[in-house]
């Protein structure tokens, strides 16, 4: 069964694009597309996707507050941005509006797959340059961190999230485990990835095995 995607970008020879990309493979259907923010909550209310490949800038609503809104009305939606920013500004924002993965408009076919792939097996996808922005970013914070005579902690919560992890639960496991809900696991799980450098799930377990972490989890 073909993953069903909606392209939010203002640019309709971007939208074409991503359309060549994708509907050469019959793993992936576009099956709606818009050029702003209001047009894509109409479009996916009228059409069942799975996952939505949003740029940021936009005219009216921009990527952010999209991404935000379409989250709200539909839990279950995957999001990539496709943007030209690679700032750790926009990254956040992205994220935390519920972005599963974030990608440069320079990539290529071969990895917007990958990070449709990844994004759909409740991974978290970052384009290479972006992940190299956050963990620039996580080290200028730590060197910070240093300086003061401060730590970046792991709350509870992410430390019982962290845990499960290494005991290989998937998302749907932790959030049952811990009564809490799948996107609530990600947006953890996005913050376990920032403080510890990690890129994905593996970087997590080598992070605790480098770090001695088993115990202090």
């Amino acid at each position: 069964m073909s993953i069903k995607i909606a392209i939010v970008d203002d640019h309709k020879i971007v939208r074409d694009g991503i359309k060549l990309y994708l509907n050469n493979d019959d793993e992936y259907e576009v099956c709606g597309e818009a050029q702003n923010g209001y047009e894509a909550i109409n479009v996916l209310n009228q059409q069942e996707v799975a996952l939505a490949l949003i740029d940021i800038n936009m005219d009216g609503m921009d990527g952010v507050e999209t991404t935000r809104r379409l989250i709200q009305d539909h839990p279950q939606l995957k999001v990539i941005a496709l943007t030209m920013h690679n700032d750790y500004q926009h990254i956040k924002a992205m994220m935390d509006a519920g972005a599963s993965g974030y990608l440069l408009k320079n990539c290529d076919e071969f990895e917007m797959k990958n990070a449709i792939r990844a994004v759909m097996n409740d991974d978290i996808y970052y384009s290479k340059e972006v992940a190299q922005t956050v963990m620039n970013n996580l080290a200028k914070k730590r060197a910070r961190a240093r300086s003061e005579g401060l730590a970046t902690p792991l709350t509870p919560r992410e430390k019982e999230v962290y845990k499960l992890i290494l005991k290989e639960y998937s998302n749907q496991e932790i959030a049952d485990k811990l009564f809490i809900s799948v996107r609530t696991v990600e947006v953890h799980k996005r913050n376990l990835l920032e403080k510890t450098g990690a890129k994905n799930t593996t970087g997590l377990v080598l992070y605790a095995i480098k770090n001695e972490l088993f115990e202090e989890i």
